[in-house]
């Protein structure tokens, strides 16, 4: 075994590790998947069950460079619910918190508008059965250069799955 022989040896290693790395790598770069995710917020919610969501708002960098954000719902660990909200262009300046209500609720809060008007919304979810379920929507009207704040409570029978629900469609129709 002569230092010749290695070197061809140790090339040959080296090329076959690169072309394994290289066709390993064939066709993930032109994935739709979004580059850069991020947990804006998180709250974990424990029912008496035993049983545990945890629901998160996510934001993504997709490959145009625009952020789009998600709420993810997970039961014991299984994703049951992927909701996308709107643009900032379809709704003015969106944004939107997770919060903890009690135990067995959350809140989720979305505020939005400029100029001569600004909105809020306050979409209040339960555990029951199996699932978060939208009972009730408190939603905000605000006119900064006057006093003028119009506040409506929304009672939701029967209340709806966080699955189907759209927001979009209660953030359109403001008080």
């Amino acid at each position: 075994f002569n230092i010749l022989e290695g070197r061809i040896m140790i090339k040959c290693i080296l090329i076959s590790f690169l072309l394994c790395i290289t066709f390993s790598q064939m066709g993930k770069g032109n994935t739709n998947e979004s580059q850069i995710q991020d947990i804006e917020s998180s709250i974990i919610i424990r029912t008496q069950e035993k049983k545990y969501f945890v629901v998160q708002l996510l934001r993504e960098l997709t490959e145009e460079g625009f952020y789009t954000r998600f709420l993810i719902v997970k039961k014991n660990k299984k994703t049951i619910a992927r909701i996308a909200f709107p643009s900032s262009e379809d709704v003015k300046n969106l944004s939107v918190n997770i919060n903890n209500n009690n135990n067995n609720d959350c809140i989720l809060e979305c505020n939005y508008g400029g100029g001569e008007n600004f909105y809020s919304r306050y979409f209040y979810f339960r555990c029951a059965k199996d699932g978060l379920y939208l009972y009730k929507i408190v939603g905000t009207h605000f006119i900064p250069d006057s006093d003028k704040k119009i506040i409506k409570k929304r009672y939701i029978h029967p209340q709806i799955n966080i699955k189907r629900i759209n927001f979009l469609y209660y953030l359109e129709n403001t008080p």
